[in-house]
């Protein structure tokens, strides 16, 4: 946990070389937890080391294809295929040969902003509010309380992440609280949150935040992000 912390600043911090050497070792450490291949093919992207990258989202698809990890009604399968699926979109030029699939290979099926938040203990318990441009909110709880079925299926599967994907159908300043709840060892958690702008376009960019969460049922206000109608339009 403490790596993956580490990590997540080093990423933050525009580190890429040494968050890459970070999430190798919890690869390691933790080879069975699709977080893990997520992570480290992740870290590979940002060092557009697309082939590695690519070899891993194949590897754990292999396995899931094969039934050794078995695939469920659980979101991380989601966001797995939507990770895999925009690195073909945006960079099959630099990581497939094959011409013919080039010319019919697959579209995103959304473009806008995507959240995506990560933490690095699986025991965090935490509220994400979504706060629109006219003050009205809806709230994500991660919590036993709240989700004990979806926090049971993140520990058989081994990841800690949930995104949010933002259309234009809602144009304007959105703030993002959160809320921390604690874990069974009473000590502090560290949240990222990946903010892709204009996903699935040629234009598509990135920031990377990283939160440490310690105050109990404390809100705290994360970012902003501002919605435009122009970010569905190519």
């Amino acid at each position: 946990m403490a790596l993956k912390a580490l990590g997540y600043v080093h990423q933050s911090n525009g580190d890429l070389q040494k968050a890459n050497a970070i999430y190798k070792d919890v690869f390691l450490l933790r080879p069975s937890y699709g977080q893990s291949y997520l992570d480290l093919a992740n870290s590979y992207r940002e060092l557009k080391a697309y082939k590695k990258s690519i070899a891993l989202y194949t590897r754990y698809d292999h396995l899931i294809r094969s039934e050794l990890v078995k695939k469920d009604t659980s979101k991380f399968f989601e966001i797995f295929e939507r990770e895999f699926d925009n690195l073909v979109v945006l960079k099959a030029d630099e990581i497939i040969s094959d011409k013919a699939y080039k010319n019919n290979r697959l579209e995103e099926d959304f473009s806008g902003a995507r959240l995506v938040f990560e933490w690095n203990d699986g025991e965090a318990e935490f509220e994400l509010q979504f706060v629109n441009p006219q003050g009205h909110y809806f709230k994500e709880e991660h919590s036993l309380f709240a989700n004990a079925t979806e926090i049971q299926q993140e520990k058989q599967l081994g990841y800690s992440c949930k995104e949010f994907l933002m259309d234009d159908s809602l144009p304007g300043t959105w703030q993002i609280n959160a809320k921390y709840l604690g874990n069974r060892k009473l000590t502090a958690s560290y949240l990222k949150a990946t903010i892709y702008y204009n996903y699935g376009l040629e234009s598509q960019r990135k920031e990377t935040k990283v939160f440490k969460l310690g105050l109990k049922n404390v809100n705290q206000e994360l970012f902003k992000i501002n919605i435009e109608p122009s970010l569905s339009t190519k």
